[in-house]
């Protein structure tokens, strides 16, 4: 007599519905990061310009302070030098910044970032200068200038 036997075959290459649905959880919970992760990065840029708005303020009234106060000026297209209270004070672009010098010793950077740098005198009344940032953007700056300065 000859025994039946039955084989069955056994599939163990597929995925449960088990298996299924958690990896489809894992996928839903990384992609609802996504909106976050832009938020922050929005967040990031904005944070970024507004110190560059602030580093502008500061640096235009910092030199405002200083053309009030200083008895003599020369510009040049990348430079400008003042002579105040016994001290000469430069303002000059170095690689991608502004920097200022006094009595040249030391730098302090001023201006960061920076593409294109152009001091000139308007008149004799009237300083303009113009930068450009590494992101193209152009900032513009008018300084008024005693009549006692030469």
């Amino acid at each position: 007599m000859q025994k039946k036997t039955c084989a069955t075959h056994s599939n163990n290459q597929g995925f449960t519905l088990l298996e299924s649905l958690f990896s489809l959880l894992i996928v839903i919970i990384i992609a609802s990061f996504i909106p976050l992760i832009f938020q922050s990065y929005q967040s990031i840029l904005k944070a970024s310009d507004i110190d560059k708005n602030y580093e502008w303020q500061v640096f235009i009234n910092q030199i405002s302070k200083e053309l009030n106060t200083s008895k003599q000026l020369a510009v040049s297209e990348n430079s400008i030098t003042f002579i105040s209270s016994d001290k000469v004070i430069t303002y000059e672009k170095y690689q991608n910044m502004l920097r200022r010098s006094v009595d040249n010793k030391g730098h302090e950077p001023l201006l960061t970032n920076i593409k294109q740098s152009i001091w000139k005198k308007l008149n004799d009344q009237q300083l303009l200068y113009t930068v450009i940032f590494e992101d193209d953007q152009e900032l513009t700056a008018r300084f008024q200038i005693n009549q006692e300065r030469s």
